[in-house]
């Protein structure tokens, strides 16, 4: 076990999938990356959590890092969240958090909702939803999803210098990880997410089928966050009583990396207060 955790695999119906674990006796929370990422998105926030008491695994969804790579147009919102419902299957996983970013929390909502795959959703301890999109065809347009595909398409010494200047903020660990992200993100499948993921139309309205225990986290839209301020709004708007919601101003649409300080307090808090399922 080191900071990174301990690498593991397990065959699941869509293929073998590769995870990183940070093991406790304790309730489980599950990582969910955005598109184009890959478990070390969750690199400072993976053993963080695991330091505040929970059984921690990072998954490299599919057509990610070590994980099975199906080929273009299997990538809609229904097969990538049936991955998840066979993983915490899998792993007997009871009750655990989910904990997404952007796609990652498209994904975890379409789970815990059951509205795209057919599917009873198994049980949860609650939802953290970073960055929800508002659909995943208006992310075509978004900078943050621009400036990646130049990223990917560029010189590494181009990549290198942008992260350093764009991201000159963020921890160092956090910098290394958005640039092995951008490294080893496949462009065909990150388009095909988007493609694919298109078919799931609206995604904001599934927040008021929510029953779970959910934090809602947006970063600043002029500082590259995803919602707009319309979205932001209509989002309040479908968020049922039981659900917390934080406009985090300060950074953009990387939260976790851009101001890491302030996500770990309320994903820290909102996991000590609703993570009480455990490993079977």
């Amino acid at each position: 076990m080191t900071a990174e955790g301990s690498s593991h695999y397990v065959e699941l119906a869509a293929g073998r999938f590769h995870y990183r674990r940070w093991a406790r006796e304790a309730p489980s929370a599950i990582l969910i990356h955005g598109n184009g990422g890959t478990w070390a998105t969750w690199s400072r926030v993976a053993p963080a959590l695991s330091a505040a008491g929970l059984d921690v695994l990072a998954l490299d969804l599919r057509g990610n890092g070590a994980s099975v790579k199906p080929p273009a147009g299997s990538y809609g919102l229904p097969e990538v969240a049936a991955d998840l419902h066979d993983f915490i299957e899998a792993l007997r996983l009871r009750a655990p958090l989910l904990i997404g970013h952007c796609w990652g929390a498209a994904i975890a909502l379409a789970l815990a909702t059951g509205a795209l795959g057919g599917r009873v959703p198994p049980a949860l301890g609650g939802l953290v939803l970073e960055e929800l999109p508002p659909d995943m065809a208006s992310t075509r347009s978004q900078p943050v999803v621009q400036d990646f595909l130049r990223l990917m398409r560029g010189p590494r010494e181009y990549a290198e210098k942008w992260v350093d200047l764009v991201c000159r903020d963020w921890h160092a660990a956090d910098r290394r990880s958005l640039l092995e992200n951008v490294y080893t993100t496949d462009p065909d499948v990150y388009l095909s997410t988007i493609e694919d993921g298109e078919a799931a139309g609206p995604l904001l309205p599934l927040l008021a089928r929510l029953e779970q225990p959910a934090l809602f986290l947006r970063g600043n839209p002029r500082r590259g966050g995803m919602l707009s301020d319309a979205d932001w709004q209509l989002a309040l708007k479908y968020l049922p009583g039981h659900a917390d919601a934080h406009d985090v101003a300060g950074c953009g649409h990387e939260i976790h990396r851009g101001d890491h300080e302030t996500f770990m307090r309320l994903v820290t808090a909102f996991g000590q207060e609703n993570a009480t399922g455990s490993v079977l």
